[in-house]
């Protein structure tokens, strides 16, 4: 996948990640999770980052720390979306 596909596949990834269903239902947080984790392989960073509050945010020890880590997670698709941006 090149950096154009990846930057497309995230884009639609951000769009069901924006969906309030994640924050509430477990099985459409895991899937979102399964979608993304793979497009962010690419950079060690933002895949640590993201599957670090995956892990906490289903988990679901408490309704703040899943929000909070949906935050983390949204943000890091975000961020790398930015990053290929700026290379294109």
């Amino acid at each position: 996948m090149n950096n154009k596909e990846l930057l497309e596949a995230l884009k639609k990834a951000q769009l069901v990640g924006s969906k309030d269903e994640i924050s509430k239902e477990h099985k459409q947080l895991a899937h979102w999770v399964s979608q993304v984790a793979p497009l962010l392989l690419y950079s060690d960073e933002h895949y640590t980052t993201f599957m670090n509050a995956a892990g906490k945010a289903m988990a679901r020890v408490s309704t703040d720390a899943t929000t909070e880590n949906i935050t983390i997670m949204k943000s890091t698709v975000d961020s790398a979306i930015i990053e290929l941006e700026s290379e294109a």
